[in-house]
């Protein structure tokens, strides 16, 4: 068997003691991952997950099993993603949740980079009631998500924008 792509530094059961594999976000529409080693991939197939979203500068794209359609935007460990990268992340989940496909987000924990993306497109589709912290409001369904007071910011700079529409 060819070797997976993976972080080197992340461990082959992932961090059970910070967050979960799998947490849905909206169920049925958006939810959000840490690295899919193999058994997480069973876990996105048991939940009836259609489109991987990874967010991490690692692509394990020729992991990613062929019934899933595959996304690959590199944004840093602890980074922030680009105004470009977010409004492709927009496009992609809208075109997706059109086609009613439900979409996983991963990067490498499921925490940072993965919830920037997940609040910004909930905030454009509605999905962050109004007058919602979307720090509360995503770490209410993820713990871990918002790592740096940078990601905090650019959650808020988006919740802002599609608030304000």
């Amino acid at each position: 068997m060819p070797s997976l792509i993976r972080p080197w530094y992340w461990p082959e059961r992932g961090q059970p003691e910070r967050t979960e594999p799998f947490t849905w976000i909206v169920e049925g529409v958006i939810a959000a991952s840490w690295w899919p080693d193999p058994y997480v991939f069973d876990l996105y197939d048991e939940h009836g997950i259609r489109v991987v979203v990874n967010c991490c500068e690692f692509d394990n794209r020729k992991d990613v099993p062929p019934h899933f359609a595959y996304h690959h935007i590199h944004v840093p460990d602890y980074g922030v993603p680009t105004d470009e990268q977010m409004e492709r992340f927009i496009t992609l989940m809208d075109a997706h949740k059109a086609a009613r496909e439900p979409v996983v987000v991963h990067c490498v924990a499921g925490c940072g980079r993965t919830g920037q993306f997940i609040v910004a497109w909930c905030a454009k589709a509605g999905l962050i009631p109004a007058g919602s912290d979307p720090v509360k409001w995503i770490r209410t369904r993820r713990k871990c998500c918002l790592e740096t007071s940078e990601q905090v910011d650019c959650a808020k700079r988006w919740m802002g924008k599609y608030r304000a529409k």
